[in-house]
């Protein structure tokens, strides 16, 4: 359903450590050497659109430590997810993982960061910013997309929405991320496929990388993440022709400590890659602050494929539309009666077209 408002925007009042305007980023350019960048988490990403009846690479803010502090100046529905953020409207904590409907004139804030590193703010409307090769993703150190020429949020920034959309489909919510997100433990085992450069280290080596425990690194970033621990040594040398790098993959340099490339990566690099982290175990990576242990695990390609199908299946079972919801008015001495086996809480207004004797009837009703 969709409203003929005038276009909204919201503006930052405060823009918090580091936060971004990110997608599911842009392909099909590393050839030309433009990384994908996108959101880090985007299990956390994607659901928060799923939440909000949303196409899953619909923008959103990707929050780092500490959230901004934003102004909606019209209302608006919301979804926060990731990394255990306390948000709160105008002071009063909320839920995440939830659609949240903001009225205008609200501050939405951040609280003391309980658990990981990125949050996402989803909206169910859409940015109304230009696409720089696809995407709408930042990258700062390329300075493209995004808001500004690629620059992160700063304080007076209004980002104004294409359209203003003010009721959510009536969507069915199946996800509980208390069973089907990250679980919090103290170290996490990243599940890994060795290779495509595992032969340039023993078998001594490459046993030390699997059984060893790992810190990251506070030189860590959007680019890739470096690693703390016992240093893998290459057979002989530590450089090869320079080739492309895929998501997750682990390079070992010179000194031996495990680099991860990341969604800001350079299109190449010239290190042996002695392995590659499962996508699906990449927001365990990407919510972890520095300091946090981490081991690996080695599977096979067929398990890999097999974590992605699953992986997807719950993705397409988080949200589904209620496609039996039936609406019927009934008109007894001038009232109005609505009959719904669509549970409408937390709805703040729905519409109601019928049609009698020929005649359309469009009703607007507001719950209060």
């Amino acid at each position: 359903m969709k409203s003929t408002q005038n276009k909204s925007s919201i503006t930052i009042l405060e823009p918090g450590i580091f936060s971004t305007i990110q997608d599911l980023g842009r392909y099909e350019y590393q050839q030309f050497g433009v990384p994908t960048s996108g959101a880090l988490d985007q299990t956390a990403f994607k659901i928060g659109n799923l939440i909000l009846g949303n196409d899953i690479n619909n923008p959103g803010i990707e929050t780092t430590l500490i959230g901004p502090k934003i102004k909606f100046n019209s209302s608006e529905w919301i979804c926060i997810t990731g990394a255990q953020s306390n948000p709160m409207i105008n002071e009063k904590k909320i839920n995440m993982w939830t659609p949240q409907f903001v009225k205008k004139n609200s501050i939405l804030s951040f609280g003391k960061m309980d658990w990981g590193v990125r949050s996402y703010i989803l909206f169910h409307n859409t940015f109304d910013l230009g696409q720089t090769m696809g995407s709408y993703s930042t990258n700062t150190s390329l300075q493209i997309g995004g808001h500004n020429k690629g620059l992160q949020l700063n304080t007076k920034d209004k980002i104004k929405f294409k359209e203003i959309k003010t009721n959510l489909p009536p969507l069915s919510n199946n996800f509980d991320y208390t069973k089907h997100y990250i679980n919090r433990n103290t170290k996490f085992s990243l599940r890994v496929i060795l290779g495509p450069h595992d032969n340039f280290f023993n078998s001594n080596n490459i046993k030390k990388f699997l059984q060893s425990d790992y810190e990251i690194s506070p030189q860590s970033n959007r680019i890739g993440f470096r690693l703390n621990g016992p240093s893998i040594k290459h057979k002989s040398k530590s450089d090869i022709i320079s080739e492309g790098g895929a998501l997750g993959s682990i390079q070992i340099p010179g000194d031996g400590q495990p680099i991860v490339l990341l969604h800001d990566r350079g299109t190449t690099g010239g290190y042996p890659k002695i392995a590659t982290i499962s996508s699906v175990d990449i927001p365990k990576l990407v919510q972890s602050n520095p300091g946090q242990k981490i081991s690996f695990e080695k599977i096979e390609i067929e398990e890999a494929a097999n974590l992605y199908r699953s992986h997807n299946t719950l993705m397409n079972g988080i949200v589904k539309l209620d496609k039996d919801l039936k609406i019927e008015v009934e008109n007894s001495e001038n009232k109005i009666q609505v009959y719904s086996n669509h549970n409408l809480l937390n709805t703040k207004s729905f519409n109601i077209k019928s049609k009698f004797k020929n005649k359309q009837f469009d009703l607007k009703i507001k719950l209060s």
